[in-house]
């Protein structure tokens, strides 16, 4: 008797819970991200910003064998490059001691003053104590994880003592950038993180990374031979128009990196810039600029000079997550999810596709998961429009058409996601069409080396294997998913 009461109880639960989940999910549909905000006032006409001098350091080849990293140096290059470019008096220096560096600092407030701009660009180890953040230089006599407050204090550079130097020197604007704290197995303390600033008038602070995360040192063995904020850093800002202020800049770089990384890492910056300030000009103004005025700027993904193999581990990596994320899912898990949709998150959108495509945790709905494929496959993401065209072409939420079908496998394909690849094949066959019997081969042979939706190294493992395609759409599940 009471073994029934308690398997009531149980059901009686679990259909809450679905409900529950399932009204949140459909609630968030309904809300679209706030548009740009309406200019109230006129803005100043900007000045050409003449005097604008830079600061960049890379240390990599630190004393302790346990700190020594990959790619700052290459890092500090690119970065100081890419800043030339732009009309920027750049210093440049790489495996510089704490003593150097703080020299560095000192000589470059003392050039800079008066400035117009100013940037420091700092790659290297850093870490937070008591809410100051120190970049250490490459004498540091500890292995990361064993530095302590006063080790920290003695043998670093606070970057309080950047911001007062510039700020001393009576530089307009300044820009302080941190790409420190990355991981990889010769990185010290995971829970290492730098903590953000609160930056004084005329100052915008970024870090590579979200507050008490740590940031990815490169893209892996085949990649650049850069960290992702770097690499991304230098290509936006090639590629930045003159007149677009830096908050929109690092708005930018923010989608970028954060797709590129999966959302592993997620930059942040704080600003009291007043005005309009762009990499090339001043505007004065009584409104300070802060981040989360503006929406966030979607992602471009990686960038075709990542290579195509590359790119194809990045899709895949993505859809593991979004096959991991839509199998375990709680209360918690679905508002950190519909929050980053909201956000302009594609991964996240298409999780929650997923995620009412199968029914598991909410009540199956092939309509919900098409309109939220939709909203990712809208920006270009590869993933979001191949199981968009799953659907399509089983007539799932959407009208059967093989022809849009075809057209989402193809764009998707052609981005470089192996899934789609499989599945154009696929449905070339199911309408008839004549198949190379070369291309079958070409997708296969890729595929078997690197399996669609499967873990990359180093991901944590989950439990059963991902669906191939076509198998979700049509309810069948491998051995092992739930």
């Amino acid at each position: 008797m009471n073994a029934t009461m308690d398997s009531k109880q149980a059901r009686a639960k679990f259909a809450a819970r679905r409900r529950l989940l399932t009204a949140s999910l459909a609630a968030a549909l309904g809300v679209g991200a706030l548009g740009p905000r309406a200019a109230c006032a006129l803005t100043p006409e900007p000045l050409p910003a003449k005097r604008r001098f830079a600061l960049v350091i890379g240390n990599a080849r630190y004393a302790v064998a346990a700190n020594v990293l990959a790619n700052p140096v290459n890092d500090a290059r690119l970065i100081a490059e890419s800043l030339r470019k732009r009309g920027f008096d750049v210093a440049m220096l790489t495996d510089i001691t704490t003593a150097q560096m703080e020299a560095a600092v000192d000589e470059f407030a003392e050039r800079a003053a008066g400035a117009d701009l100013a940037l420091l660009y700092f790659a290297g180890h850093a870490v937070a104590l008591d809410d100051v953040n120190y970049l250490f230089g490459v004498d540091l006599p500890l292995p990361l994880a064993e530095v302590r407050i006063r080790t920290a204090q003695q043998n670093s550079l606070s970057m309080r003592r950047v911001s007062q130097a510039l700020r001393r020197a009576d530089v307009r604007a300044r820009l302080l950038v941190l790409d420190a704290c990355r991981t990889n197995l010769t990185r010290g303390a995971p829970a290492a993180g730098l903590v953000h600033t609160v930056p004084a008038g005329g100052e915008l602070i970024a870090f590579s990374t979200q507050p008490g995360a740590t940031a990815e040192d490169g893209f892996g063995r085949d990649g650049p031979r850069h960290s992702p904020y770097a690499f991304y850093f230098a290509q936006g800002l090639d590629a930045l128009p003159a007149s677009a202020p830096v908050e929109s800049f690092f708005k930018q770089l923010t989608g970028d990196v954060q797709v590129a990384t999966a959302y592993r890492q997620v930059p942040h910056y704080a600003s009291s810039l007043v005005g309009t300030i762009t990499f090339a000009s001043l505007a004065d103004g009584q409104t300070p600029a802060v981040p989360g005025g503006q929406p966030a700027q979607p992602g471009r993904g990686p960038s075709p000079a990542l290579g195509r193999d590359l790119i194809k581990a990045r899709l895949s990596a993505w859809e593991y997550e979004i096959e991991r994320g839509a199998q375990y899912l709680d209360e918690p898990r679905l508002e950190a999810l519909v929050a980053r949709a909201r956000a302009g998150d594609v991964v996240a959108m298409t999780t929650l596709g997923l995620v009412a495509e199968n029914g598991q945790h909410v009540a199956q709905s092939y309509q919900t998961a098409a309109l939220w494929y939709q909203r990712a496959a809208d920006q270009g993401f590869a993933p979001a429009q191949t199981y968009l065209g799953e659907l399509a072409g089983m007539g799932r939420g959407v009208p059967k058409n093989y022809n849009v079908a075809e057209r989402l496998f193809r764009a998707a394909a052609e981005a470089g996601h192996r899934r789609a690849a499989l599945d154009l094949l696929d449905l070339k066959v199911r309408m008839g069409e004549p198949v190379d019997p070369r291309e079958w081969a070409a997708v296969l042979q890729d595929a078997a080396r690197n399996p669609p939706g499967f873990p990359q190294p180093g991901m944590p493992p989950i439990q059963g294997l991902p669906d191939t395609p076509w198998m979700r759409a049509l309810g069948i599940r491998p051995s092992g998913q739930p």
